[in-house]
């Protein structure tokens, strides 16, 4: 991995980690939908749940560095 030298360019690598989260959230929103065990689902949906605040984490972070 490239060393980051500018703010701009650790805003974009906060949007691509931030790209990744939003692609795990929907990949554990299918998984809950597959499942028939209840138990399960509920431990995928609390790993979504966490998905969810890491994103929320890293837009509150990105918007912080723009502004």
């Amino acid at each position: 991995m490239e060393k980051m030298t500018t703010r701009a360019e650790f805003i974009e690598r906060l949007k691509e980690i931030r790209a990744v989260e939003i692609l795990a959230r929907k990949s554990y929103l299918e998984d809950v939908a597959l499942f028939k065990n209840s138990e399960l689902k509920v431990r995928i949906q609390e790993i979504k749940d966490d998905e969810d605040k890491h994103i929320l984490i890293l837009e509150q972070l990105i918007y912080m560095l723009e502004n």
